[in-house]
């Protein structure tokens, strides 16, 4: 049986301060806040997920901030860039947002190339999309607003083994473009995938740096057949399912370094909190709240719209 993943499902970076992380991808970009939780693997941390209003997988861009990481040096074996998607004719709009912000970008052929407060690299893309759940608290307006993701830029220290290894997930080839060879999946959004062709200095993981990128695979069922697919078609090292609380994940290591996840549509964020309360309280699972005390208490205040 073949199994091939949509697109992309969320992409998580590493950045330093949490405030400044809220501050800038829900008051500036526009994004919500959909859960407020933990690094299940360290609780001392907050684990930030952003996206439309609901979390919608194609969405949701992630963070783990830590006051206390050294800056990483983006590379190969890396996401190189995230990029968002806007509606047609939105571009014009976000130059001139970007300017009374008095943030710095640059326009070019692909679209509005920028940088968060951390040193991430984003873009904005224009394309028309239906899908996205708009959150009308949105500090951006409707008609201009970020979508989802658009895709990402790959640095892959093995460039052909990686678009072999894209091909194999159901990415289909298209046309190169510029210094990239370019990947398509059947997702409206979080679907396009521009790999460098060449093999640049290899990165260094840290704050201001992409930790993984996710695919998307429809339920948790599935999930085994991608880690038989990815072990014994690709010969790929991959860990057993983890319980990420709204979706299930395998991860590993592609031939190019870069750390990949399966994450699962289901269950969504949802699950422990009403769409209208979403990103408001600290949610743990269940597994965590006997800390939740001590955990409470390692944890900066957040606060939003400000």
């Amino acid at each position: 049986m073949k199994i091939e993943t949509s697109g992309i499902h969320h992409i998580t970076a590493l950045v330093n301060d949490p405030q400044t992380n809220v501050d800038f991808y829900e008051n500036t970009l526009g994004l919500r806040l959909v859960k407020k939780t933990v690094n299940f693997d360290d609780p001392g941390i907050y684990h930030l997920y952003f996206g439309d209003k609901i979390g919608t997988p194609g969405t949701i861009m992630t963070f783990f901030p830590l006051e206390s990481a050294p800056s990483g040096r983006i590379g190969s074996g890396q996401v190189e860039r995230t990029l968002f998607l806007i509606p047609k004719g939105a571009s014009s709009s976000w130059v001139d947002y970007f300017q009374i912000k008095s943030i710095e970008f640059e326009e070019n052929d692909h679209g509005i190339w920028f940088l968060d407060p951390d040193g991430i690299k984003l873009g904005l893309v224009e394309e028309d999309s239906n899908i996205s759940t708009y959150w009308d608290q949105s500090t951006i307006k409707e008609n201009i607003a970020i979508k989802g993701f658009y895709g990402a830029i790959l640095n892959s220290l093995k460039p052909l083994e990686t678009g072999n290894l894209l091909e194999a997930m159901g990415f289909k080839a298209t046309v190169d473009k510029d210094d990239f060879s370019m990947y398509e999946g059947s997702a409206d959004i979080g679907s396009h995938i521009w790999l460098n062709r060449t093999a640049v200095p290899r990165g260094l993981g840290g704050a201001g740096t992409i930790h993984h990128i996710a695919f998307r695979t429809e339920k948790e069922s599935d999930q085994a057949l991608w880690q038989e697919f990815l072990h014994s078609e690709q010969g790929l090292r991959i860990t057993p399912v983890m319980d990420r609380q709204y979706f299930k994940s395998v991860y590993f290591h592609e031939p190019g370094g870069i750390l990949f996840e399966i994450a699962t549509d289901e269950p969504g964020f949802v699950t422990d909190e009403g769409v209208d309360a979403l990103g408001q309280s600290l949610t743990l699972p269940e597994w965590l709240e006997t800390q939740r005390p001590q955990i409470e208490a390692t944890l900066s205040e957040l606060k939003r719209g400000e």
